[in-house]
C-alpha cells in the first residue's frame, strides 16, 4: 500500500465495512470475511455545542461518517463490498420530499423537548405501554416537536430518519426504518410492531413519516456511483442499534445473557424472545428501562443506561485521579479501604454525581469504593427488575474499559458471581461490519449459527 493509504493493484474487493456514529466519535473499521479487522478509521461526531445543548448538520455528519469507512477501507487496502451502519437512535433527521435535511439533528442527550405536550397529547401511561419507555426529552418524539415550534421548515417534513439510517440514505441506500432503532424513537408501537398512529398525528404526519420497517442486516440499496471510489456499489444496510449491534458482535444478543457494556455511560441490555405484555412493557418503564426490537428476528431488547463511566471519571478528577492509570491504583487501594468506618454514600446522574454525609475519613480511596458500589447498586436494582418480567439471566457478559479497574471488577464479581469478559475494540462497528456481511450473503447470521 502507499503510504498515502490509496489501495493498490491487486487490493481486497471484498471488505466487509462497519460505521458506529457515535456520541463522541464516529468510528469504522474493515473486516474480511473472517470478520478480522484490516483497517480502522475515526472522525470526531461534529457536533454544535452551546450550553448544555448539541446538535448536528445532517450533512457535515453524513460526510463524517462517510469519511471514516473510506479511511478504513483504505487502510485495508482495498474496496467495500457491503456497508452496515449502527448508532444512536433517538437523534433523528427530518426530511423533505426530495430527500434533503430541513432542520439540524438534536443529540440525545439535549435537554431541548417538549415532554408536556406527550403527556397531555398521550397520556404518561399510553406512552410507556406503547413506546415502551418514559417521556423524556430523549426520546425523538418531544425532539421533534420542538423543532416544528423553533424551526419553522420542520413543519413541511414528509420523512423522519434516525442517523444511522440517514448515513444509510446519503450513501445511496433506501429511506428506511429499521426495527431495533425505531423502536426507541416514540413514533412506533413496540407492542403492536406497527407505526403509532396517534403519535405521528402530534407531527400532522401520516405512516409514511417513517419509511418502509426493515430488520437488521437487510439490504436497502448500494452505494451511489458517483460517491468515493473506494464504496461506490457496496451493499447498504442498517445495521442497528448501537448497543444491540455490540451486543450482537460479542456473541451476547442471546436470550438469557446479560450484556453489561461498561462505557462512559453503562448499558444493560438483555435480549428476551417476543411477545411481552404491554402491561410488562409499562412496568419496564416505571424503572427506566426501555422495550423495544431487537437485531435479533422475534427478539425485544430490554436496555438500562446508568451514567457510571461519566460519574467514575468525575470522581477521579474530584479526588486527583485524572487519568485511567491514576484511577486503576486507587481501585486498588479502594479493595482494603473499610467502608463501615463513615456513613458516606453517593449518588449519580448523568449531569452529575453528589456525595452525602461526607467526613473526616473520606480518603480519595474510600471515596472511590462508595461511589463504585452505589454506582453498580442503582444497576443491581434494574437486574432484579428485568428478571421480574423475563426471568434470571444464566450467564452475563461484560465488556469496556473500565473493567481494567479493580474495584469496578471486584464489584462486578460480586454482582454476578462470575461473568465472561469481553476485549474487543470497536464491537459496535464490528457488529455492523458483520451485519454487511449478512447483507451481502457472505456471512451467516449469528441467530442461524445458533
Amino acid at each position: 500500500m502507499p503510504h498515502d493509504g490509496r489501495p493498490v493493484s491487486g487490493a481486497v474487493q471484498n471488505l466487509l465495512v462497519g460505521v458506529d456514529v457515535g456520541t463522541t466519535r464516529v468510528k469504522a473499521v474493515a473486516v474480511d470475511s473472517e470478520r478480522r479487522v484490516l483497517g480502522e478509521h475515526a472522525v470526531a461526531t461534529p457536533w454544535r455545542h452551546e450550553g448544555a445543548t448539541a446538535e448536528v448538520d445532517p450533512g457535515a455528519l453524513a460526510a463524517a461518517s462517510i469519511e471514516a469507512a473510506v479511511g478504513a477501507t483504505r487502510a485495508a487496502g482495498g474496496r467495500a463490498m457491503a456497508i452496515g451502519v449502527t448508532g444512536m437512535s433517538e437523534t433523528g433527521v427530518l426530511l423533505d420530499r426530495h430527500g434533503s435535511p430541513l432542520a439540524p439533528a438534536l443529540a440525545w442527550h439535549d435537554p431541548r423537548g417538549d415532554c408536556d405536550a406527550v403527556r397531555e397529547q398521550l397520556g404518561e401511561d399510553v406512552y410507556r405501554r406503547t413506546a415502551g419507555r418514559r417521556v423524556d426529552a430523549v426520546s425523538s418524539l418531544p425532539k421533534l416537536l420542538w423543532l416544528r415550534q423553533h424551526v419553522p421548515a420542520a413543519r413541511s417534513a414528509v420523512r423522519f430518519l434516525s442517523l444511522p439510517e440517514w448515513v444509510v440514505h446519503a450513501l445511496g441506500g433506501d429511506q428506511v426504518n429499521e426495527l431495533s432503532l425505531v423502536s426507541r424513537t416514540g413514533l412506533f408501537d413496540v407492542p403492536a410492531r406497527s407505526p403509532w398512529a396517534e403519535a405521528l398525528a402530534l407531527l400532522d404526519a401520516g405512516p409514511s413519516f417513517l419509511g418502509e420497517i426493515v430488520a437488521a442486516g437487510q439490504p436497502v440499496g448500494r452505494a451511489r456511483a458517483d460517491g468515493p471510489e473506494e464504496l461506490r456499489g457496496a451493499i447498504l444496510t442498517v445495521a442497528g442499534h448501537d448497543h444491540q449491534t455490540a451486543a450482537y458482535a460479542l456473541g451476547a444478543a442471546v436470550d438469557g445473557i446479560l450484556f453489561d457494556s461498561l462505557g462512559t455511560a453503562e448499558a444493560l441490555l438483555r435480549t428476551v424472545r417476543a411477545p411481552l405484555e404491554p402491561a410488562a412493557v409499562h412496568r419496564l418503564a416505571d424503572r427506566n428501562i426501555t422495550t423495544g426490537w431487537g437485531v435479533v428476528p422475534d427478539h425485544l431488547c430490554l436496555l438500562a443506561g446508568l451514567p457510571t463511566g461519566i460519574s467514575l471519571e468525575r470522581v477521579g478528577a474530584m479526588v486527583g485521579a485524572p487519568t485511567p492509570a491514576q484511577r486503576i491504583e486507587l481501585g486498588r487501594l479502594a479493595l482494603t479501604s473499610d467502608r463501615s468506618t463513615t456513613a458516606m454514600h453517593a449518588t449519580a446522574t448523568y449531569h452529575g454525581l453528589t456525595l452525602h454525609d461526607v467526613d473526616d475519613e473520606a480518603d480519595p480511596a474510600l471515596v472511590w469504593k462508595v461511589a463504585v458500589e452505589d454506582i453498580s447498586a442503582a444497576g443491581q436494582r434494574v437486574l432484579l427488575a428485568m428478571a421480574a418480567e423475563v426471568g434470571p439471566h444464566r450467564e452475563a457478559v461484560v465488556a469496556g474499559g473500565w473493567l481494567h479497574n479493580p474495584m469496578v471488577r471486584a464489584v462486578k464479581e460480586r454482582q454476578y458471581g462470575s461473568f465472561v469478559s469481553q476485549e474487543l475494540a470497536e464491537p459496535g462497528a464490528i457488529g455492523a461490519a458483520e451485519m454487511a456481511g449478512v447483507a451481502a450473503g457472505v456471512l451467516s447470521p449469528r441467530w442461524d449459527l445458533a
